[in-house]
């Protein structure tokens, strides 16, 4: 069941939160350093307001035409933020599914999206993983926390 964000250790999410958080991220940002963290939780409280940059991919089980996108926080060394809107039966506008390592996204963002390799990578995050640039994540490995 996703989370609201209101604080890192959330309560279940009411039905009239605009954006929710899977439990996979919410332990994720448990594991950050609080300011890493922080700018996080302001990154994802920017989504209804801010236009994320599309991210493409496919994740196993999702509709063909479902639209991920991209917010990175300002602070450099926080992940960038994956979400999507919410479907069927899901509450809430928005659903965070994931955080990519910083220098995954620039990657990413950094003309390599048509790149299957990278698509993998992508897709592996998207079921709820976290990656990493470096170590294990571009030996295909997924870093699940």
């Amino acid at each position: 069941m996703p989370h609201s964000l209101g604080v890192v250790t959330a309560e279940q999410a009411e039905p009239q939160d605009e954006v929710l958080v899977s439990p996979d991220v919410i332990a994720k940002m448990r594991t950050l350093p609080r300011t890493v963290a922080a700018a996080v939780a302001d990154t994802i409280l920017r989504i209804p307001s801010s236009s994320g940059h599309p991210f493409r991919f496919e994740v196993p089980g999702d509709p063909p035409d479902t639209k991920y996108q991209a917010l990175a926080p300002k602070m450099e060394q926080a992940p960038a933020v994956i979400y999507r809107a919410t479907m069927g039966d899901e509450h809430g506008r928005w659903l965070v599914t994931a955080l990519l390592d910083r220098a995954a996204y620039n990657a990413y963002t950094g003309r390599l999206a048509d790149n299957s390799f990278v698509q993998g990578l992508a897709s592996a995050v998207a079921v709820g993983g976290t990656i990493s640039a470096t170590g294990d994540a571009f030996s295909g490995r997924n870093n699940r926390q």
